[in-house]
């Protein structure tokens, strides 16, 4: 009984004595205090922008084959059986003629230009479609389909297609949209600057509110194959451009089709507004080619590769490039470096990055890095302050409250444009807009940058998004 007094006893005084302390210490959650800056002023300094970029010569000398497609479309003649339709769009339509009729590759981006192809193809035969293969979704394989598809055509593609395409047109449809406008340069076309010599994109796809394409009638997982007239046909999965990928092997003629797997460029491991592509299957795909020892290779961009020794170089070259990028970004990552410092550091080795088909025309390697590091890699960097971020206006606000003032942040980025270091000088407008984004001084600054840096790198790409970043801000400038 005494001994159940004490514990008692002992307990009250250890309640008591808690109490105190946390009446002491008046223990109570803390609260977030978040403040909304306030959104400083426009901009009031004069500014003269600059003349128009020169284009370099180079630009014109890495582009010279891919202008002269563009300016004279016409069907190339691969053997006496297979053709190719190059230059009328962003992707090539592939024909093969057999004994019972056509196998026809991919459908390019739109249905006109799908018939303009179509027309010329029927100048060289009339034989009946009789299979149309997709090499993956993309808008420029696709959207076509139309006006090659009759009924009785087998539509083929793999199992993973069907995912992939309903991911593209429904799911993120109005993002595909607006990315695939805004890697084109065309995300507001009335306000963006002429395109010299051939007047359009080189990476245009055409927007299609809705794509009308042609469902397959066929799929299959890992292999499949068919015989049309005296030809054999073997369709693979090849994830590499995408998850979906397949090529097609004609084993009598040791011809490759390798889809996007391979163009005339170090390839696009990271498209940078759309999702992360597979990397180690590229690799894989890249080695399955390489097993086949093919004689021709026939891509659906840029044109066809001749002779086996070439062709196995050209693909040996592209898949070490694709794995020393892969494997050297894994190793960054790995050895705890951020991105930043993984771009700075990966860069192919000499012997690579000086042949004519793996300059970054399309592709790039600082991309694929990113592109790699965001497949890879969570969100959240370690630090802090990235769990739980203020809106970026609350910061950009306060450093132009510090600045004394957008006219001070804006003379500084106006010098820099005249210095030509127009990269740091759209980094400071971007601080201007993030805390007002209806400063039009800010705006027409870093549209007249944008401008100038579509022409410094030598990458269709960069000069699609530089341009529609330009027609952007010039009517952000405007409003």
């Amino acid at each position: 009984m005494k001994g159940k007094v004490i514990v008692l006893l002992a307990g009250f005084i250890v309640g008591v004595v808690f109490a105190v302390a946390v009446g002491c210490l008046k223990l109570r959650s803390p609260e977030v205090v978040v403040r909304e800056p306030e959104v400083p002023g426009e901009a009031t300094i004069e500014y003269t922008p600059p003349g128009p970029p020169e284009i370099p010569a180079e630009l014109v000398t890495n582009y010279m084959p891919m202008i002269q497609r563009m300016l004279n479309p016409k069907v190339e003649k691969v053997t006496d059986h297979v053709y190719v339709a190059m230059g009328y769009a962003l992707g090539n339509i592939i024909m093969i003629i057999t004994d019972e009729g056509l196998v026809i590759i991919d459908s390019s981006d739109n249905q006109e230009v799908a018939a303009t192809m179509m027309k010329d193809f029927r100048k060289i035969t009339d034989k009946p479609v009789r299979y149309l293969v997709y090499t993956h979704f993309h808008p420029d394989h696709t959207n076509g389909s139309r006006s090659i598809y009759e009924p009785g055509v087998e539509v083929i593609a793999t199992e993973q297609f069907l995912y992939w395409i309903d991911y593209q047109n429904n799911l993120l449809g109005k993002h595909h949209q607006r990315s695939r406008s805004n890697q084109s340069g065309n995300a507001a076309p009335e306000y963006a600057f002429e395109i010299p010599v051939i007047g359009r994109s080189p990476v245009q796809v055409d927007r299609v509110k809705k794509p009308d394409v042609v469902m397959p009638t066929i799929t299959f997982k890992d292999k499949y194959s068919f015989r049309l007239g005296n030809k054999r046909f073997e369709l693979f999965h090849a994830p590499g451009e995408t998850e979906d990928q397949l090529a097609m092997w004609m084993p009598e003629e040791r011809i490759l089709f390798p889809g996007d797997d391979y163009y005339h460029s170090f390839p696009n491991l990271s498209t940078p507004m759309l999702e992360s592509r597979p990397v180690q299957g590229w690799i894989d795909s890249l080695n399955k080619f390489l097993e086949l020892d093919a004689k021709i290779m026939v891509p659906q961009h840029t044109w066809p590769i001749r002779g086996e020794e070439v062709v196995r170089e050209h693909l040996v070259n592209y898949r070490d490039a694709v794995k020393y990028v892969h494997d050297n970004t894994v190793r960054c990552i790995n050895e705890g470096k951020t991105v930043h410092q993984a771009v700075a550091e990966v860069r192919l080795p000499k012997r690579l990055a000086e042949l004519p088909y793996l300059k970054e025309n399309y592709g790039r390697v600082d991309w694929s890095v990113r592109g790699i590091y965001h497949g890879y890699k969570g969100w959240y960097d370690g630090k802090g302050t990235s769990l739980y971020p203020l809106p970026p206006s609350h910061r950009a606000r306060e450093t132009v409250r510090l600045a004394g003032g957008a006219n001070n942040i804006l003379a500084r980025a106006i010098e820099l444009q005249k210095n030509g270091e127009h990269q740091l000088c759209m980094e400071l407008c971007d601080i201007v807009l993030e805390a007002n984004p209806h400063d039009r001084l800010a705006n027409r600054i870093k549209a007249e940058s944008a401008h100038q840096q579509a022409y410094v790198y030598k990458n269709l790409n960069t000069f699609g998004f530089f341009r529609s970043a330009y027609s952007l801000h010039m009517k952000a400038a405007n409003e």
